[in-house]
């Protein structure tokens, strides 16, 4: 394959930038690098884009779309380098080099990978797919990844673009597959707002969906109560604390028990009256009464010297 990649200087006016053929990014919209702007204007392009010439004479992108776009916004040179596949070249065969390119420096996200098989899948058969792109993908090799896959790219484009972008977790998205429109967008929301992390995100879901089949009704139902707005909406609340009291909440409704222990268990600290460099910890969902109580010493004499009356401690009341 080597023998069909040439470098050629080819004039920006000579790339079809309206061409999305190769592209497996869910936007058509690149957003601005600053770095490598920055290493653009200071030593060129050091790793030249990958073209093809297209039917129409222009060359089609295949991929280093940004920097084409860099180039052509420092209204500098308008000669670009390009490593150029030749015409002749099998389609899938481009795509091939295509992953090649991308997985050089990074991983593909999931989104990517979708948009990729979708591409490819219109051009070769499934066995071939399976066979040769599943495995460089990191995807198991059988047919229901790509069913998987499909399915991703059926939600709104909202949540493809969150998902795209790390914001809502892989292993999240595919449990929102299985839920409404309107149920999906309402965890969106609270989702994209609060920022949650992804441990967040699935125990907010799963609390949501143990909660709406218990009543009976659905999770944009649930969540669109006056004290989820009040919660969401709270002007001194920062999103972190929102998320605190968000959680507190539906954990109360879906364990009352676990409601009152925390609250228990929050005026049992405040009797303690612990120092700073002191805290007491419950088991997840206060399953025992047994806690844990950790100091933190600013050194090892000082954990030495502890330690001693702890032990002294103990073992006069074993006694």
């Amino acid at each position: 394959m080597n023998s069909t990649l040439h470098l050629h200087n080819i004039s920006l006016s000579h790339i079809d930038f309206e061409d999305f053929s190769y592209s497996i990014s869910p936007g058509r919209d690149v957003l601005p690098d600053e770095t490598l702007n920055k290493s653009i204007i200071k030593y060129g392009i050091l790793h030249p884009p990958l073209v093809k010439k297209g039917g129409s004479g222009l060359y089609n992108i295949i991929a280093g779309r940004k920097r084409f776009l860099t180039v052509r916004s420092l209204h500098t040179e308008n000669i670009c380098s390009c490593l150029v596949i030749s015409r002749h070249i099998p389609e899938i065969d481009v795509f091939h080099v295509l992953l090649e390119e991308i997985q050089l420096t990074r991983q593909l996200t999931a989104v990517e990978k979708a948009i990729f098989l979708q591409k490819i899948a219109a051009i070769t058969d499934e066995k071939l797919i399976i066979r040769e792109f599943l495995p460089r993908l990191g995807l198991v090799p059988k047919p229901f990844s790509i069913q998987q896959a499909f399915k991703l790219l059926d939600l709104e484009d909202p949540i493809i673009h969150s998902i795209h972008h790390g914001k809502i977790s892989e292993p999240v998205a595919h449990d929102l597959m299985l839920l409404s429109t309107q149920e999906r967008m309402v965890l969106f929301e609270i989702i994209t707002t609060l920022r949650l992390s992804g441990n967040y995100q699935k125990k907010l879901l799963n609390i949501c969906r143990d909660l709406a089949s218990r009543n009976n009704t659905s999770i944009a139902v649930l969540l669109n109560s006056d004290e989820v707005h009040d919660i969401l909406h709270h002007q001194e609340a920062n999103p972190p604390q929102k998320t605190k009291n968000l959680m507190f909440w539906l954990s109360r409704k879906h364990m009352p028990r676990y409601g009152q222990a925390a609250e228990e268990f929050s005026r049992f600290i405040n009797a303690m009256q612990l120092p700073q460099n002191a805290s007491i910890g419950h088991t997840p969902f206060f399953e025992d009464d047994s806690m844990t109580l950790t100091i933190t010493f600013p050194n090892r004499k000082s954990l030495q010297y502890a330690w001693e009356k702890i032990r002294h401690t103990t073992q006069n009341s074993d006694n």
